[in-house]
């Protein structure tokens, strides 16, 4: 075979290569982009201006004015420090609600709010004497480590006397978040919700709250 038999040989062997390997190249699939951070959806949010007594949607991403005080996007519950008041979100939600009450001619005050343990404690040994037990009591006034009062986010409204105003309140605190929680209780709410949801069905009385709690029956001990 003449050399220039062999040279045409494998110039045709090297473009059959070339052609097979720009063909593989068109298969391989691109290298995938990564994926795109897609910002999850702003959330509804209800701020309350406390001196003009205005209640103004907003959003998440939005927020609230520095005049404003938002009402908090989930259920509030007590943290691990205990407090010296009411839980102050829970007290711009009563505020709004207050505020639009008052607007349809209902008078809503909050009679028992933040109890001190030691209050809570003394409140629960009078009822251990007025029902003739720690289980009949606790129906109605728990123990200090497990009443929500002593954590600021428990009220007790308009008790003992308007009760047409807070049947609006039952009837309307789901927007601001607030809910009645016990069916032996007309007076007694809490931020159980966020607001604009659902308030859920009420517990026959506060012994349910020491039933759930994980050191129920040591407190009554």
């Amino acid at each position: 075979m003449s050399k220039e038999r062999i040279l045409i040989g494998l110039g045709i062997i090297g473009y059959i290569g070339a052609v097979f390997f720009v063909i593989s190249l068109a298969r391989v699939s691109p290298a995938q982009e990564p994926a795109k951070y897609v910002p999850a959806p702003p959330t509804k949010l209800l701020c309350f201006n406390s001196k003009t007594e205005e209640l103004r949607e907003s959003d998440s991403n939005l927020g609230c004015t520095t005049e404003e005080a938002s009402l908090g996007g989930a259920p509030i519950e007590h943290g691990d420090v205990r407090p010296n008041g009411l839980n102050p979100t829970f007290a711009i939600r009563f505020q709004a609600a207050q505020a639009a009450a008052k607007k349809l001619g209902y008078r809503l005050q909050i009679t028992s709010g933040f109890r001190s343990q030691n209050l809570q404690a003394r409140l629960f040994a009078d009822a251990v004497k007025k029902y003739g037990s720690e289980e009949e009591a606790s129906k109605w006034v728990l123990p200090r480590d497990i009443s929500h009062h002593p954590w600021g986010t428990a009220i007790d409204v308009n008790y003992p006397g308007d009760k047409v105003a807070v049947k609006w309140l039952e009837e309307n605190g789901s927007t601001f978040g607030i809910c009645r929680v016990y069916e032996n209780e007309w007076w007694h709410f809490e931020p159980v919700i966020a607001p604009g949801g659902t308030c859920p069905k009420m517990a026959a009385n506060a012994l349910s709250s020491l039933e759930s709690s994980p050191t129920g029956a040591e407190d009554l001990n």
